[in-house]
């Protein structure tokens, strides 16, 4: 048995409002698909994100129905599950459309049963669990299959009530798994549940294979009795997604490599990673003056290719045109961000300014930094508040614990008493201040305003 696993293609994708890059997310999709086809696969999985919305253009369903009637022309069966970036709360979403078209079998819990040559249902309490049936040479493979679930759904539906294995079967997901999140990015805090939404211990034994998405560099794992593989989005995602990494170490840059991208072949049980050529991101940050910079960026330029996307990002201490920097680095897209190095000192000479972890919550810290570039796209600020809520709450009580340390600071009055406010009745002929019977309490300081967005 032998078949494909791609993940996160995000078809209709305007990187940075750029409408080549969403041609070059179609194209590294068909190179995807046209490869599976040349190895022969006999079934091909989505594992979510093969839009980057739920409602894609036209020209973007075109695209895709024009890839995925590459392999019906085969006799390839294509099996999908939404992602979070392109799943529905309505009944019918853009993988109906193609499931009706015949290009594609959609897993997952379903209002309706569906039974046929590729797809069978179980009945789970009022819905229906589909699932797909893939028969060759006497061998038989289920695929079960689930959408992108919060975690929250999935606290409160075990996935290990759902999914029970029987014969030789595969597993597809989009999820978030905290221990192979922490393997990427180093440890989590439970605070940041809005990077994943499943542990190790909360997925089904069992299975021979776990076909995952939802995160976007590649990686591969034992669990159980079976593999678990991530691939990985088809194009680099952002420059945290990088071909490769340039760090100013004081002397030279330092180079660090990133990870391919592409998608898997599994024949076996064993995946074999294939390699797509897409478009390179580089990241190079240094922390100097100006004239280091420039002469260090224009000893670098030689080895960036001219068709790469570029960060810089520069700490200085005192500010200086960087408009000459464009020249040195001749690139097709370059985003320069800058940042002051030195200490701050608060007004009147109280002491540093607190350090960002310190003041805002994850959640913020994490808004901030997507919103601390020029151009940055509105739908993963949007996203990261519907997902991590806002809790208005705690950024109370930060200002209440601010303001208990500012009155400590203070000290008591003069005369060693603490100052008391007393109720008085108002004296003859003084004005009273009448206070609105429904007046609304006045919110804390936010986000929204920090940024600007509160004028």
């Amino acid at each position: 048995m032998k078949f494909a696993h791609i993940a996160d293609v995000h078809l209709g994708y305007e990187q940075y409002r750029l409408p080549y890059r969403a041609e070059e997310f179609t194209r590294a999709f068909r190179e995807a698909v046209e490869r599976a086809v040349e190895e022969r696969v006999d079934f091909i999985l989505i594992a979510g994100d093969l839009f980057h919305t739920s409602r894609p253009s036209p020209e973007t369903l075109k695209d895709a129905i024009e890839i995925l009637g590459i392999p019906k022309a085969k006799g390839i069966p294509v099996f999908a599950i939404e992602g979070n970036h392109d799943r529905t709360q309505r009944k019918v979403s853009a993988y109906h459309l193609l499931e009706g078209l015949g290009l594609l079998n959609l897993l997952g819990i379903r209002e309706e049963k569906v039974e046929n040559e590729h797809l069978t249902s179980e009945k789970l309490g009022d819905k229906y669990l589909v699932k797909g049936v893939f028969e060759k040479g006497g061998e038989s493979i289920e695929i079960h299959g689930l959408k992108y679930m919060s975690a929250a759904w999935l606290e409160r539906n075990r996935l290990r009530d759902i999914f029970r294995p029987e014969g030789d079967a595969i597993l597809m997901l989009h999820q978030g798994i905290k221990e192979l999140f922490e393997r990427v990015s180093g440890v989590l805090p439970e605070s940041q549940r809005d990077y994943f939404e499943l542990k190790m211990e909360d997925l089904p034994k069992g299975y021979l294979y776990y076909a995952m998405g939802h995160i976007h560099r590649r990686f591969e794992t034992n669990y159980d009795i079976g593999k678990l593989v991530y691939p990985g989005s088809l194009q680099r995602w952002d420059f945290g997604d990088y071909e490769v990494r340039y760090r100013w170490d004081g002397r030279t840059f330092k180079p660090r490599a990133g990870v391919e991208k592409g998608f898997y072949i599994v024949e076996d049980w064993e995946p074999r990673f294939v390699e797509l050529k897409v478009r390179p991101f580089v990241d190079i940050k240094i922390e100097a003056d100006g004239e280091t910079v420039k002469r260090e960026v224009k000893r670098l330029g030689p080895k960036i290719p001219s068709e790469a996307f570029v960060r810089l990002d520069i700490k200085w201490e005192k500010p200086f045109d960087v408009s000459a920097l464009h020249e040195l680095l001749k690139v097709k897209y370059l985003h320069i961000r800058t940042r002051f190095g030195r200490k701050i000192e608060t007004p009147g000479g109280g002491g540093e300014v607190p350090r960002p972890e310190e003041y805002f919550s994850p959640l913020e810290l994490k808004a901030i930094e997507l919103t601390g570039e020029k151009k940055f796209e509105v739908e993963p600020v949007v996203e990261l508040f519907l997902r991590g809520g806002w809790d208005a709450e705690k950024t109370q009580k930060r200002e209440e614990k601010k303001e208990n340390k500012k009155m400590e600071k203070e000290g008591p009055s003069k005369d060693g008493e603490k100052k008391q406010t007393e109720a008085r009745p108002p004296k003859k002929g003084e004005a009273v201040e009448k206070k609105p019977e429904n007046a609304k309490p006045k919110k804390g300081p936010n986000l929204l305003a920090w940024l600007g967005g509160a004028r």
